[in-house]
């Protein structure tokens, strides 16, 4: 935290008659009189570093680190029958301000959809539903991931197989765009086979 704060007191008006007499000598009701104006000082310097305390405390935990809108851990699943969709999973940490997220794009696909998968309640089954947008909180966290929230992503290219990586683009409500490598990996975790773009079952 740079810059320092302090309570600065003047003490010249408490200065009158500390020399009353030659020899530095003052009469015993004056010496009283000077001892008590010195204990109400010093009182009041108390009672002000009391005041300044919480102030203080609010400063420094203002002082901390803003949080920064990001995306990590983007990963690209891919189908084992190229004529389905793949799915995209990535955690999203908000930043100081409520957004949503609005699109993820990439140039290495053909389509992508936000989606989010739940369980019905009275039956039990996996439901599956289009998203048009996802708020993330401020300073708050948000995950993509199998069985919720995830992207589907249809018609990976071949270079995105080959790399092992797509460049990803995510726009957000205050018109922010984050560009993200997504790492593109088998179901199983392995990586893409380079020849044929697929497992070869």
């Amino acid at each position: 935290m740079r810059g320092r704060y302090r309570w600065q007191i003047a003490w010249h008006k408490a200065s009158r008659g500390l020399h009353c007499q030659k020899g530095g000598q003052c009469p015993v009701s004056e010496r009283k009189s000077q001892s008590g104006k010195m204990m109400t000082m010093l009182n009041m310097r108390a009672r002000l570093g009391l005041l300044a305390a919480p102030l203080l405390v609010t400063m420094l935990s203002s002082c901390g680190p803003t949080p920064q809108l990001r995306v990590h851990d983007a990963v690209v699943k891919l189908n084992p029958v190229d004529s389905n969709p793949s799915a995209m999973y990535f955690t999203i940490r908000g930043g100081p301000k409520d957004v949503y997220l609005m699109s993820v794009t990439s140039r290495s696909v053909l389509r992508t959809e936000m989606h989010e998968s739940k369980v019905d309640p009275k039956t039990g089954a996996m439901t599956m539903a289009p998203l048009t947008r996802v708020f993330i909180p401020a300073d708050g966290k948000v995950e993509f991931k199998r069985g919720g929230k995830h992207v589907m992503v249809w018609g990976v290219n071949l270079v995105g197989r080959r790399l092992g990586e797509m460049e990803t683009q995510f726009l957000f409500s205050n018109n922010e765009r984050i560009l993200v490598k997504a790492r593109v990996e088998e179901m199983d975790g392995r990586e893409p086979d380079e020849k044929t773009g697929h497992n070869n079952h």
